[in-house]
């Protein structure tokens, strides 16, 4: 018995511990849905961000030392542990997923035990539970269907207004999908609930990109460049307001970033016209996504953006998003381009300078790490770095209010030719099935809408949403207010001056 607790002991100390809690960042490889998927079926996925832990050094000055426990490319595997599927809705309104992910696979072969459950569908619609069990959205629950059920109540002492009223709602107005699909390349958060135990490996080296010349160089580019945008009014100039912070540096061309963000899932946006405007309103009244609805224009010095990307899934109030602008200095030959990534999360109503915007993530520090671990997914970099702006607060406001936290660091990212990226997925990912035939669509989206007329189509619950909305505007907009600063800090706070840019950029000449 002692001997193995000796040996125990022994793995121990030559293992390090991922405590609970812990966030993994997965890809799926292979695509799963509540209507094809079934109980048992084995799912897969890759690690795209490093579990890394820090452990401090001796010289204070320096940053905390990261050592990797799990690396980027890591295989995570386990189970389809229940589907709920809608079917033809008689007995189910919504489907639900319950993935079970069991195992690591580490580069060299290892097999680690892992215990997690879902914490979120990067970008998606549906809700995750306090279980880890993905819930899908009621279809039935969408802005579109909801207001067709206002104008059948008012008009329903009327039968051909009630038959108009059905001919809109199964003609033109289209119910979303109940049925869940990820296909391969969708991205969730698991969060361990064991710890988990990973092969001790010697602490990296740490290695300085720059000589002390070339990192005060860096440190004066960096220190040169623009800290904030502004938002851009063509008719009234003067208003324009602070709007995100800048948070990463890219060095490369213009064909290195668009072949790195391509590798790693991201499109630019469409441009704002009529037609993608009506395609944004009818994601918004259908409750699907649109994965290259136009950005906002937002300016650096005057100048709109030489470059935008963006990854949205099947909500169009959600996005990953990161606008880029080239830069007059170079470094080292290659080409400047500073950015500004924020993360969407929700659509906002009534505040400055729209009267729908989106609503950004508040930790913007996450977004500019999403932007850096998916470019080192690829393969497509060959150098991150990191450095410290004094002159960037930690917390403040943008341009509609939302509140930004951030640990004031410009993430520096160098870029390569990438002529053969990493792949998501292995060989051709299988076409999606349609979840029915057009018959048994038809005959789901029926039967779903009869359930919620006879549960919801009656004064008391309109009177119950109607006062639900009008409690939560009002919370939401006292939570806005407390604890925040004030909403636009001078110029001086959050950007360079003219004149000291330019004698930064003189002293780098």
């Amino acid at each position: 018995m002692s001997f193995a607790y000796a040996l125990l002991a022994l793995n121990l100390i030559a293992s390090r511990q991922a405590p609970l809690g812990v966030q993994l960042h997965i890809r799926l490889t292979a695509p799963i849905s509540s209507y094809g998927s079934r109980a048992g079926d084995p799912i897969s996925a890759v690690l795209i961000a490093p579990v890394v832990f820090s452990t401090p050094t001796a010289d204070a000055a320096r940053a905390p030392g990261d050592q990797v426990l799990l690396p980027a490319g890591s295989l995570i595997s386990g189970t389809l542990k229940s589907v709920q599927r809608v079917g033809l809705g008689i007995v189910h309104e919504n489907a639900a997923l319950d993935l079970e992910f069991n195992r690591v696979t580490l580069a060299n072969g290892e097999r680690l035990p892992l215990s997690a459950r879902v914490q979120e569908v990067d970008t998606g619609r549906e809700r995750v539970a306090r279980d880890g069990s993905i819930r899908g959205v009621r279809p039935t629950g969408s802005l579109s269907y909801r207001a067709g059920g206002y104008i059948r109540t008012a008009l329903q002492s009327e039968i051909h207004a009630a038959l108009a009223v059905w001919a809109i709602r199964t003609l033109l107005v289209q119910v979303p999908e109940p049925e869940l699909y990820y296909p391969a390349g969708v991205e969730l958060t698991l969060s361990l609930i064991q710890p988990l135990y990973a092969p001790r490996a010697e602490a990296p080296v740490a290695v300085e990109p720059w000589s002390s010349q070339d990192r005060a160089r860096m440190d004066a580019v960096v220190a040169a460049m623009p800290l904030r945008t502004h938002t851009f009014n063509l008719n009234r100039p003067a208003r324009n307001r602070p709007a995100d912070l800048t948070n990463l540096l890219f060095l490369g061309s213009r064909e290195d970033l668009t072949a790195a963000f391509e590798a790693a899932g991201w499109i630019p946006p469409d441009s704002a016209n009529l037609r993608t405007n009506i395609r944004r309103i009818r994601a918004v009244a259908d409750g699907r996504g649109d994965n290259a609805a136009p950005m906002s224009t937002l300016l650096v010095e005057d100048s709109k953006p030489d470059m935008a990307w963006q990854k949205g899934f099947n909500d169009v109030s959600k996005r990953h998003h990161i606008r880029i602008w080239k830069q007059p200095e170079t470094w080292q030959g290659r080409e400047t381009w500073i950015a500004a990534a924020t993360r969407d999360v929700d659509f906002a109503y009534l505040r400055p300078g729209r009267a729908m915007t989106h609503k950004i993530d508040e930790n913007i520090d996450e977004e500019r790490d999403k932007v850096v671990n998916d470019l080192l997914f690829t393969n497509c970099v060959d150098l991150v770095d990191w450095s410290e702006r004094t002159d960037v607060p930690t917390v403040s406001r943008n341009a509609t209010g939302d509140p930004m936290r951030t640990d004031a660091r410009l993430a520096i990212v160098g870029l390569r030719e990438c002529s053969a990226p990493r792949s998501i997925s292995q060989g051709e990912t299988p076409a999606r099935r349609p979840c029915g035939s057009g018959l048994q669509r038809f005959a789901r989206r029926e039967i779903l809408s009869l359930r919620n007329d006879l549960l919801r189509e009656n004064i008391y619950w309109r009177s119950y949403e109607g006062i639900r909305w009008v409690v939560a505007t009002i919370r939401g907009r006292r939570e806005r207010t407390q604890d925040v600063p004030p909403a636009y800090p001078s110029t001086y706070e959050l950007g360079l001056s003219s004149s000291r840019s330019r004698a930064f950029r003189d002293m780098l000449e």
